[in-house]
């Protein structure tokens, strides 16, 4: 350790340098806390130096708006130039305690019996990082890495999941998240994450509109829509915590290695029925199972207990037991022996008689097989949850976090496989770009549908005319009853501007509807461009959703599922996924509406045609990424027909990238 200050030649018994160009080696990394006017001036000093990378504690830059950021544009000029890695600024710092590299100016971090462990953690938040530092101490749980990221001028959050999930020493990364400002970059760290089998849990703020602008002034970050966060942490394997102790637990959980539960059956032991009873209800609302125990680990259970006991799920040993250990023992070895008992749940809801005999029977069963125990303690010995944790058990003081807990570690591992439908994806791109070329913001419905097809999605058949003769051809062509719409790159929403006539089924109805809809064009935008009147097949007997593709800050494309007709308003039904997703994928999107019941052919209704849904999911998301010129790709609405016979869209709009541009610039 080097200080550098030219005010000093000692600091607590240490030489004091006045420059770094005058110590007598080159150093690793410099801490730097100046003022922010002078600190482009030391981070020069240190590149001439040959220092490679840069901790900077001081504020003062981006988050502070106008000359704050231009400072940092500055600063983050010199470092690419020199390939100088920079952590900051405006951070609290970084600490790697396995190897005792500790440039982080946490109180927690001075204490002498701090130890290094298998807990990696990286918050966008200084004082957020030193709270976990002391949590973490109190429970007796060792931190590998500490690592508060600032402003994020060079190296960012996913760079330091990376770093830490790349470490053997470390079981579980975990952080404090406000926003990223590149979800391709998060993407290929949690894929090394997901390579090595270290679990990344995270703690995301910043989902509400308020929260997202305290973010912003906090440290100039991009939250975007906690939407979208929340659905690419389900797609590539976070474990998302909802709140501070819940992150804490998870950290704990994970940290001790417990195997990963090979299902969602949930066997219960407990000395309460209350507290029985009370876990049986939130197995439910958390998505887990309460199954009933093999009757040959009732019967067993049965050898060991009281009479008014219970063997079933939950199984109830009563008070009396807690004076016999070895009982508590025998129920807790049947029910993780049982083939219908994914993972155990033992809580214990009073002070135990003989504490270090009860850990040793519930550590003697967990080396029974690989099924996983989480123990739940209240009001008892405040000893028993460190030794357990000792063994690699996980101990929690309520049945709910225990709970959550164990869903967490019932969740299986993400499948990232990416699957190429067959479409015409090259000639789609080239008549998005023509499009483009051609000085078009957005494609109308015909030429949208065009692009459609390309891809392998049908259609409603259809042809945009110029007149009413050739409206009534075109009907009597694709069959009545038909829909008449207005074909204008000028009108974004069709039905707003009189433009669109439905069910028509006669001839003298289709010259009538052609009339209207000029006559309402002309009062709605006199100036309008209008192209033609196109004239469409109606679909009937289906059920309409939305699909699309969107374009996330973050993120990059984002495929949309929704309910459609007049439910959308009402229901507020729809589910993202950031491309690209599998058919795989977008079936478990379709089961996430409120509406899959009606899909699935409930209360009267057919069952639907769910695949070709999911294909079309499928082929947009594969569109979605080979071309960056859309904007916005909406189907609207997408009809679902009866199973066997396909969706198609009846009606499309997609709205290219250079009406982004635009607005911008205007």
């Amino acid at each position: 350790i080097y200080p550098v200050n030219p005010k000093y030649e000692e600091i607590e018994g240490i030489r004091c340098y006045p420059s770094v160009t005058k110590l007598p080696e080159s150093a690793d990394m410099a801490i730097i806390a100046v003022p922010a006017s002078r600190v482009i001036e030391a981070v020069r000093e240190c590149q001439v130096a040959g220092i490679p990378s840069m901790t900077i504690y001081t504020s003062g830059f981006a988050e502070m708006g106008g000359a704050g950021e231009r400072l940092e544009a500055e600063l983050k000029s010199i470092a690419e130039a020199e390939g100088t890695l920079v952590c900051g600024p405006n951070c609290q710092g970084v600490a790697n305690l396995h190897d005792r590299m500790v440039a982080n100016f946490s109180s927690t971090l001075s204490r002498d019996d701090i130890t290094a462990g298998p807990i990696g953690f990286v918050s966008q938040s200084g004082l957020f990082a030193g709270i976990v530092a002391a949590e973490c101490h109190q429970r007796g749980l060792g931190l590998g890495y500490l690592n508060s990221t600032g402003n994020e001028c060079i190296v960012d959050f996913a760079d330091m999941i990376a770093h830490m999930a790349s470490d053997s020493r470390i079981r579980v990364v975990a952080g404090y998240l406000e926003g990223i400002r590149d979800g391709h970059k998060l993407r290929a760290a949690l894929a090394i994450a997901r390579k090595n089998q270290t679990p990344v849990i995270i703690l995301k703020v910043g989902r509400s509109d308020e929260s997202a602008r305290a973010a912003a002034s906090h440290t100039g970050s991009m939250t975007g829509s906690y939407e979208v966060y929340r659905a690419a942490f389900h797609q590539w394997g976070v474990i998302e915590a909802n709140d501070v102790t819940e992150l804490f637990d998870l950290i704990e959980l994970f940290s001790l290695s417990p195997p990963a539960s090979k299902g969602p059956r949930v066997g219960i032991l407990t000395n309460s029925g209350g507290i029985g009873v009370f876990c049986a209800d939130k197995v439910n609302e958390l998505g887990l199972e309460l199954p009933s125990l093999n009757p040959e680990t009732s019967a067993r259970i049965l050898e060991k207990l009281p009479a008014f006991g219970s063997a079933q799920n939950p199984v109830d040993f009563t008070l009396q037991a807690l004076s016999d250990a070895e009982a508590i023992g025998w129920h807790l070895k049947h029910m993780v022996s049982d083939p219908n008992v994914d993972v155990v749940l033992a809580f214990f809801g009073v002070q135990m008689l003989n504490v270090d005999a009860l850990c040793a029977e519930i550590i003697k069963a967990n080396k029974v097989n690989e099924k996983p125990i989480v123990v739940g303690w209240m009001l008892g010995d405040p000893s028993l949850p460190g030794q357990l944790r000792a063994e690699g058990i996980p101990c929690f003081n309520d049945p709910l976090r225990a709970l959550k807990a164990i869903r967490a570690l019932v969740a299986g591992p993400i499948s990232m496989r990416e699957e190429v439908l067959p479409s015409d994806v090259d000639s789609a791109v080239a008549m998005v770009a023509q499009a483009v070329h051609s000085g078009k913001f957005q494609l109308g419905e015909y030429d949208s549908k065009q692009v459609l097809s390309m891809l392998g999605i049908d259609v409603t058949r259809g042809r945009v005319v110029a007149n009413s003769q050739h409206a009534v051809a075109a009907a009597e062509e694709v069959g009545y009853p038909v829909a008449l719409k207005v074909e204008s790159p000028d009108i974004g929403h069709k039905s707003e501007a009189g433009g669109v006539r439905l069910g028509l089924t006669t001839s003298t109805a289709v010259r009538s509807g052609f009339e209207e809809i000029q006559d309402s064009i002309r009062i709605f935008d006199p100036n309008a461009l209008i192209d033609g009147i196109g004239v469409y097949e109606m679909v009937t007997d289906a059920i309409e959703l939305i699909v699309g593709i969107k374009q996330d800050p973050v993120f990059g494309p984002v495929i949309l599922l929704g309910s459609g007709g007049i439910m959308v308003e009402m229901l507020k039904d729809s589910v993202v996924r950031v491309a690209p997703i599998t058919k795989s994928d977008a079936h478990t999107m379709i089961t996430e509406l409120k509406i899959f019941p009606l899909l699935g052919g409930e209360r009267g209704y057919p069952k639907s045609d769910i695949d070709a849904v999911a294909d079309i999911l499928a082929r947009l998301s594969n569109f979605s990424l080979a071309t960056d010129l859309i904007s916005e790709l909406d189907i609207n609405p997408l009809m679902v027909l009866p199973e066997g016979n396909g969706a198609c869209a009846a009606d499309a709009l997609i709205v290219l990238q250079v009406e982004q541009e635009k607005f911008t610039t205007n």
